[in-house]
């Protein structure tokens, strides 16, 4: 694998090579991989923006953004430890906070494919009271991208943890594709507020279809809470072959989403917890709220890997 600095549109761009794959990653941009392409086939997994404005007016809609916390938290609080995180209302017709602010902070570069983020006493993260770091690795082999986030709490005190990835993958525009997701469940949300009800739902037409690997992800509108198998992968068939996303233990969710459809992308975003997780009288092995203890590092991994017809 290569690694070479480059003027992308309007954002200083890292660009990681090898005979199979290319990825391009805005550093300024919450180190988002804007861009992953199978180079013998030309076929492209994600969804490009056009040029830096488009990607600074849609942050968290092009390739994979990190989000920190994922999706959304109830009036913008909850406690934990006995402590009150408070973080912006920035979805004020619902009143919730919404992924966190990583998906457009800056990240420097450290070389190669590895990215870093650190929060202070002097440059806090929302309201998170402590230092912790977050690294952002992507590796290529011949097998794709491999992501890795690690978090290391660097502080004396548990940190409360949610991570996701809002994975907008490109749709071909004149033919179908088709997505699979081996889906345990669907957890129900308020249709005010897009908060989990604690009702699920474990056979729908959507569910079956997704289960069978024969949805079409951008023919209707689709937003569904999703509990997947542990360790399991997302595979969205296209016209040249198979991209595969293989998600570790960490990301139980998949919060699958597609702007209302006909718009060529559809979004299966991992999630290591469920939407409003600190907010929800679940014990945490349901929830999937994570906590890093002091000194400890959390770390995560997904790949994406291109399987040709």
């Amino acid at each position: 694998m290569t690694s070479e600095r480059i003027q992308w549109s309007t954002e200083s761009a890292i660009v990681l090579r090898n005979r199979e794959y290319e990825a391009v990653i805005i550093p300024d941009a919450g180190a988002n991989c804007i861009s992953l392409v199978h180079l013998p086939s030309g076929d492209q997994l994600l969804r490009v923006p056009e040029n830096g404005r488009e990607l600074r007016e849609g942050s968290n809609v092009f390739g994979l953004p990190l989000l920190f916390p994922p999706n959304r938290v109830r009036d913008g609080r909850f406690l934990f430890h006995g402590r009150e995180y408070r973080f912006p209302i920035n979805e004020p017709e619902r009143n919730n906070h919404i992924h966190g602010f990583l998906h457009r902070t800056p990240f420097a570069w450290a070389g190669e494919g590895t990215f870093v983020y650190s929060a202070d006493a002097d440059h806090p993260y929302l309201s998170f009271p402590y230092p912790f770091t977050v690294e952002r690795r992507y590796t290529l082999s011949a097998q794709g991208l491999c992501c890795t986030v690690r978090i290391v709490n660097g502080s004396g005190q548990p940190m409360p943890c949610g991570l996701g990835i809002h994975a907008a993958l490109g749709l071909h525009r004149d033919s179908a594709c088709s997505l699979k997701i081996p889906v345990i469940r669907q957890w129900l949300v308020d249709p005010a507020r897009l908060l989990p009800t604690g009702q699920t739902l474990e056979h729908s037409r959507l569910l079956d279809a997704l289960r069978a690997g024969s949805l079409d992800p951008d023919r209707e509108p689709i937003s569904a809470l999703l509990e997947c198998v542990p360790g399991s992968e997302v595979s969205l068939r296209k016209p040249q072959g198979v991209w595969k996303c293989r998600m570790d233990k960490s990301f139980r969710f998949v919060m699958l989403w597609n702007g209302g459809g006909g718009r060529h992308f559809v979004c299966p975003e991992p999630q290591s917890w469920i939407t409003d997780a600190p907010n929800l009288c679940m014990h945490a092995e349901t929830s999937g709220l994570l906590e890093i203890q002091p000194g400890e590092t959390l770390q995560t991994e997904l790949s994406y890997t291109f399987i040709p017809n």
